[in-house]
């Protein structure tokens, strides 16, 4: 691919530059969210488990995933993808308004959580409908760039912002980019159901169809596996980082905001080197590269002696999640037919967060009883194992089909 082809990939695309941009505002969104919401239960609260207890809610609704998968494998993509960011954006509006109690809160948070994972199985198997199949590497390396804005400039912004104008404002403008984000997408095309012609099958036979498939697929079984077993333990990572950076670093509100959005420059970084370079690595390599830098960004992070040192190991960890994210949807989409894509994403995205879900039940917990170091320690060595068994399980790309099936 030529130099000039992967600086032009944006704008010979229309479709995708549109759900691109898109996607990144949304996820920068997300990202003053969470820490906003972060910040205002560790201050109320004080508790790790209440911090955990946030972060669960986000993740919980992630059983939502196979269900999602089959509704984006069924209906317009655009269109649900559009819906469900604006009932974010409401969502989050009446949370800035009301700023209600702990278990409403969560009860909100919850509801945006849900609507937010039926848009992650749609997003990602839209992809393959906007570019042509040589450019999913750099397409995906481009919306993990989007995806990676979210830590990087929205994990800085929430801390700022909450330091500057206060959780409400924070949450105000959260809402105004998911309106931002569905107007991006009425730019780009329909993406209709590839099921088009397919049997009619009751919703019920979609989504078990789409577990047994998996089931059998070594590709996107060995993905999910990983991708469980290390969100697991790396997530524990957004539990105890707001007490390592304040308490034992002895960091601000901003400083937090700042040591969180290491990750997502990291993550960023890696993202925009693949947009040039994302010939030199294999889909496989990368995916299993990327969890070994995150086990040592985990431990390196936990071994900070200073906000410094635990910026730049933050930012470690990032460059691996980015390079991994990227690796793992390029192995799905190249090996999974077009109308099982969405089903398949749905489960993928259901296991990275149902990994998170069980790191954010026992994070809190473990942060109450442990120092946060202690934490980022066990939490390195349990990325590291699942990166191991990833090696094991994931089939070499001599034996793995090199593009998806039609």
């Amino acid at each position: 691919m030529s130099e000039t082809r992967r600086r032009s990939l944006l704008r010979q695309h229309a479709g995708f530059r549109w759900f691109w941009f898109s996607r990144a505002i949304s996820y920068v969104g997300d990202g003053i969210a969470l820490i906003a919401l972060v910040l205002h239960v560790q201050e109320t609260s004080g508790s790790g488990t209440a911090v955990g207890g946030l972060l669960l809610a986000i993740a919980l609704p992630s059983l939502l995933g196979p269900v999602a998968g089959s509704i984006a494998d069924r209906v317009d993509r655009r269109r649900m993808m559009m819906v469900c960011e604006l009932g974010q954006g409401v969502v989050y509006l009446a949370t800035a308004i009301f700023l209600p109690g702990y278990g409403a809160l969560l009860a909100l948070v919850a509801v945006a959580s849900a609507l937010a994972r039926c848009v992650a199985p749609a997003a990602s198997s839209s992809v393959p409908s906007l570019v042509p199949g040589e450019e999913l590497v750099g397409a995906n390396a481009w919306l993990g760039t989007a995806l990676n804005l979210q830590v990087a400039f929205g994990g800085l912004l929430g801390g700022l912002l909450v330091a500057g104008v206060g959780v409400r404002w924070a949450l105000v403008i959260d809402a105004a980019t998911f309106l931002a984000s569905a107007l991006a997408l009425a730019k780009v095309p329909s993406l209709p159901s590839q099921a088009v012609g397919a049997e009619v099958v009751s919703f019920a036979r979609t989504v078990r169809d789409g577990i047994g498939f998996v089931a059998k697929h070594a590709v996107a079984r060995a993905v999910i596996v990983t991708l469980f077993v290390g969100v697991a333990f790396a997530a524990v990572d957004n539990v105890a980082l707001v007490f390592l950076t304040r308490d034992d670093l002895g960091g601000g509100e901003a400083a937090f905001g700042v040591v969180s959005s290491a990750f997502g420059f990291g993550m960023l970084a890696a993202s925009l080197a693949l947009t040039r370079w994302e010939r030199l690595v294999s889909a496989r390599a990368a995916f299993l590269g990327g969890w070994f830098l995150t086990a040592a960004g985990t431990l390196a992070t936990g071994l900070a002696p200073a906000i410094a040192a635990a910026v730049v190991a933050q930012g470690i960890g990032g460059i691996g999640n980015g390079v991994g994210n990227v690796g793992g949807d390029t192995l799905i989409q190249r090996s999974v037919p077009s109308a099982m894509l969405g089903r398949v994403f749905g489960l993928v995205k259901t296991a990275a967060f149902l990994g998170s879900g069980l790191a954010y039940a026992i994070g809190g917990v473990l942060v109450d009883r442990m120092s946060p170091r202690a934490v980022f320690v066990v939490a390195s060595a349990g990325v590291l194992g699942a990166s191991i068994g990833g090696v094991f399980l994931l089939p070499s790309d001599r034996t793995s089909s090199p593009q998806r099936p039609s």
